[in-house]
């Protein structure tokens, strides 16, 4: 593959981001459409936020077919189908009438949109880097980010101005008529079937001398931490604005927490993306999860603006890091010829996570009319994702001192 890491290969992490952000953020936009949905349905918290839930699950086994899809056919076509289901599940959220539509649209949304704009191009902007995989990945991965940011912070104003309708219609049309375009410059690194075949064709032993631990057994143990890792950062990703307007700051303030966070955030994988080329990627996760855990729970503590955008700066230069983090894992511990189906099985366990942080929030706020208890719960499963990460680097360490990615033949 003769053009890794070329301008071409910097240009595809650059469409790549737009995607990824387009795509996240739209999934994310549920923390500001919470209130008036509920406003206007007289839905529960929970019953509101198990759509986020359904969209997160959806698009965490979209996510797995969508990366098996990649590793055999032409990413492009992956990606121009996920557009066109983006903006059209967008546009079908406006004209909802009802939970069941609401659940529907939203696995549409995640299952067949997002998911389509998200493991293949991580999987493909992996194969086009080798020394600089974490810096790519971690751009990438902040466009993703700062999508998480705009998007939802873009939707608020739109809400606040015309009404929940026309903002999902508006965000649908928005998809379509920016990343139709943007499609047409996605493609594979040359060489990309040649070395898949070169690694699918090595051997089991081979494997073992390449990488730290069998490829497996290391997507089983980054699925299980990103499992608790994302049910600390869903918490937080759909009820903080809800949880800043009952501490009664105004609406759109509210929406710019989310995007304090995922501006910050944009950063914060920038540099953890380039702080995991040097210490390699489950250190960095380690040391990322580290920062989200100890500052979720601090949002229930607080009352002013001021301190709301402070912790949401804080917190979203960790938290964001995460997720590029595990994305530097799995290219790190995994063959070529499956990183597309390792991505998407890792992140169907964070979407997993992502929509059990979100449901937790919600109905533990319905039982007790406080969130202490969510973001409580949270911070438990912070805990427990940094066991497991912290297990997981004791044990790579033991089986080899060094994390370092397979040889060219069998890794590149």
């Amino acid at each position: 593959m003769s053009q890794i890491e070329s301008r071409y290969a910097w240009l595809l992490v650059a469409v790549s981001s737009v995607f990824m952000g387009m795509a996240a953020g739209s999934i994310l936009s549920i923390s500001v459409f919470l209130k008036p949905l509920i406003g206007e349905f007289g839905w529960l918290r929970a019953q509101t936020a198990l759509g986020y839930t359904a969209g997160a699950l959806a698009m965490g086994v979209g996510g797995i077919v969508m990366g098996y899809l990649s590793d055999r056919f032409s990413t492009r076509s992956v990606v121009l189908a996920g557009v066109a289901f983006l903006g059209l599940s967008l546009v079908l959220l406006a004209t909802q009438s009802s939970l069941a539509e609401f659940y529907l649209y939203y696995c549409l949304l995640g299952g067949l949109g997002a998911a389509a704009l998200d493991v293949p191009l991580l999987a493909n902007v992996g194969h086009w880097f080798e020394r600089n995989k974490g810096l790519a990945l971690g751009i990438a991965t902040a466009g993703r980010g700062l999508g998480q940011g705009l998007i939802p912070f873009l939707a608020g104003l739109l809400i606040a101005d015309y009404g929940w309708r026309e903002a999902y219609f508006a965000l649908g049309a928005l998809a379509m008529i920016v990343l139709f375009p943007l499609a047409w410059f996605v493609r594979s690194p040359p060489g990309l079937e040649e070395a898949k075949g070169v690694a699918r064709q090595a051997s089991v032993e081979a494997q073992r001398k390449a990488f730290a631990m069998e490829p497996k057994t290391a997507v089983a143990w980054i699925s299980a931490a990103a499992v608790f890792c994302c049910a600390c950062m869903g918490t937080a990703m759909v009820h903080t604005v809800a949880l800043a307007r009952d501490a009664g700051i105004e609406e759109k303030s509210a929406a710019a927490i989310v995007l304090m966070i995922y501006v910050s955030g944009f950063f914060g994988r920038i540099a953890f993306g380039k702080f995991a080329d040097h210490i390699g990627g489950p250190l960095a996760y380690l040391a990322a999860s580290a920062i989200q855990t100890a500052l979720i729970f601090w949002f229930t503590q607080i009352q002013s603006l001021t301190s709301f955008y402070t912790l949401a700066i804080l917190l979203g230069f960790g938290m964001n890091a995460v997720m590029t983090c595990l994305m530097v894992c799995v290219r790190e511990m995994t063959p070529i010829h499956i990183r597309g189906v390792s991505t998407g099985i890792v992140l169907l366990f964070g979407w997993i996570g992502m929509g059990l942080g979100g449901y937790q929030g919600g109905y533990f706020f319905d039982l007790t009319g406080s969130y202490a208890v969510s973001y409580a719960n949270a911070a438990f499963a912070g805990i427990i994702n940094m066991v497991i990460v912290g297990s997981l680097v004791y044990y790579a360490t033991k089986v080899r001192t060094r994390l370092l990615a397979a040889p060219a033949v069998v890794a590149t």
